[in-house]
């Protein structure tokens, strides 16, 4: 019983002896703290650790980034001056410096920071590349954007950096490029909506509504309950003459937005194309509920379109008349030639 007691004993003051080794020492409780993005916590330990070790370099280096992360730039900054970050770190601390930097206005300071990275530290020229883009294409200097972009792409391609890309090279007139970059961010990653519909967007300005369409196929696919899609995807076929491809858009497009005028004309023009006039009509008197002073009301009239309907259906009648009787003419042949012998042996007999 005395051993289980002294075992007892020891194992409680070997514990209490290591908590207060621990609680003497807050460096990895700083470090923890960093890691967790408790930056207070962090910030007054290593604050601490400062206080009692003034030329601990690898204190003011993580000060610098909790400083950073409380927005004190300034305070980073001088923190990261007295740093003496080992090799494996130096371009890390680089560009913290040129982060702060930039946070405080001083821009070019910070370009120039990142790109003495880009030449000196491999692995961090991609990090350093990416600022330089974003930098770019905020003053709109979309050609050295462009260029920047590029280069990241020959190191590693990625399909959201050939959406950037295309982006740039809109901006700098290049539509071409900007359809074949979302192409080639289509081959790399073909379940995002944005590629498919950005690419059907050029597409639809440059005519090739055929393109577009597809691309909104594919995009309503993966996204299928995306309203807009559905619109634009009406409109291009529209733009196709495309009609029954339009209305199927259009009809379940109306059923969620009975007063949206713009998807009111175009289902009356989708029907008026195609002469169903009826509908047409129908669309016509909402079209006049929803905003009696509409131009396509000035347009079309009413009794027209009505007088259009009873029309239509005997042509089509007719039509369909006609068609049996092409159709059918080697029936019709042989009865008009019995009936014409028929009333000429009557004639004879009189």
């Amino acid at each position: 019983m005395l051993r289980c007691k002294h075992v007892v004993f020891f194992t409680l003051f070997f514990l209490l002896g290591h908590v207060l080794v621990k609680a003497s020492n807050p460096w990895p409780v700083a470090i923890q703290a960093l890691e967790a993005k408790d930056y207070l916590l962090a910030d007054s330990l290593f604050n601490h650790i400062i206080s009692e070790f003034p030329n601990r370099p690898e204190a003011h280096l993580y000060r610098a980034q909790s400083r950073y992360w409380l927005k004190d730039y300034k305070e980073a900054l001088y923190h990261l001056s007295l740093a003496d970050p080992p090799s494996q770190q130096m371009g890390r601390a680089e560009i913290l410096r040129a982060y702060c930097h930039y946070n405080m206005g001083e821009v070019d300071k910070a370009r120039i920071i990142m790109e003495d990275i880009i030449l000196h530290y491999e692995d961090l020229r991609d990090s350093a590349r990416a600022f330089l883009v974003s930098h770019y294409k905020g003053v709109e200097n979309y050609s050295q954007a462009h260029f920047l972009l590029s280069s990241r792409l020959e190191d590693k391609p990625r399909a959201y950096l050939f959406e950037e890309r295309a982006i740039v090279a809109l901006n700098l007139g290049n539509v071409q490029d900007a359809i074949d970059d979302f192409s080639s961010a289509i081959e790399l990653d073909t379940q995002q909506v944005n590629y498919y519909w950005r690419r059907a967007i050029l597409y639809g300005e440059g005519g090739d509504y055929d393109k577009a369409i597809a691309d909104y196929d594919k995009a309503i696919v993966l996204d299928k309950n995306n309203d807009v899609l559905w619109r634009n995807r009406a409109i291009e076929a529209l733009s196709a003459k495309r009609y029954k491809k339009a209305l199927y858009d259009l009809e379940k497009l109306v059923k969620r937005y009975p007063n949206d005028i713009e998807l009111l004309k175009a289902l009356f023009y989708c029907y008026y194309a195609l002469n169903n006039y009826d509908h047409a009509s129908n669309i016509y008197d909402m079209i006049e509920r929803v905003d009696p002073n509409n131009s396509l009301l000035k347009k079309y009239d009413r009794n027209e379109l009505l007088s259009s309907t009873f029309f239509q259906r005997l042509v089509n009648l007719l039509q369909r008349s006609y068609r049996v009787l092409c159709d059918e003419w080697m029936i019709w042949v042989p009865i008009v030639f019995m009936l014409t012998i028929f009333a000429y042996g009557i004639k004879n007999r009189r």
